[in-house]
């Protein structure tokens, strides 16, 4: 299992690697806080699979209890022609190491991220996410993961923005193992783009 872990790390980074050569239009680095975790995120929008606004996202994870998480997911938008409004759909994977030995997990999971500008001058925006990996999709010692987040965000200089917001994050164990929660708490963070 540890290999597949590995052998599927290897394939992430290397996607980011490949996504981070493109010649496009903007790339953001993101750390998120809370009390038992930290985040760093790496976003990267441009052109792929077709769509010059597609969004290629690399995350990588860890709680106090010393759970690791890789994640990769490409989202593409839909044109609903709404100014203030932006939806974006598309798979993300996710490869964890949990703190138990032999506690290993790689899924794929589908959702969507939506955000909705308030005030535009400020930066002002309300923003959310809902992914899941049903269990057909869920392998080693969990049978789904559900990936929920709200947020809010505010410039606060022109390449700069805060947020700060609400993460559901558990996986559903195998063999009664009932639910592993990640995250279910308040986060801050702080997002450049470059």
């Amino acid at each position: 299992m540890k290999l597949r872990f590995i052998s599927f790390a290897s394939l992430l980074l290397f996607s980011w690697g490949a996504a981070a050569q493109q010649t496009d239009t903007s790339s953001t680095a993101e750390v998120a806080l809370s009390n038992d975790t930290v985040q760093l995120r790496y976003i990267r929008t441009g052109p792929t699979l077709g769509s010059d606004r597609s969004r290629f996202s690399g995350t990588f994870f860890l709680s106090e209890e010393r759970d690791v998480v890789l994640s990769a997911g490409l989202t593409v938008p839909a044109n609903l022609g709404i100014d203030r409004l932006a939806i974006r759909f598309g798979p993300q994977i996710y490869a964890a190491l949990l703190e138990e030995e032999n506690n290993d997990v790689m899924a794929v999971s589908v959702g969507a991220e939506v955000r909705y500008l308030l005030i535009r001058r400020l930066g002002l925006a309300i923003a959310g996410q809902a992914y899941y990996a049903p269990d057909i999709l869920t392998f080693g010692s969990a049978d789904s993961v559900t990936d929920l987040s709200a947020r809010l965000e505010f410039d606060i200089a022109p390449r700069l923005t805060i947020f700060g917001g609400m993460r559901w994050f558990e996986f559903d164990l195998i063999d009664g193992g009932g639910e592993r929660t990640l995250q279910e708490e308040l986060f801050a963070g702080v997002g450049y783009r470059f």
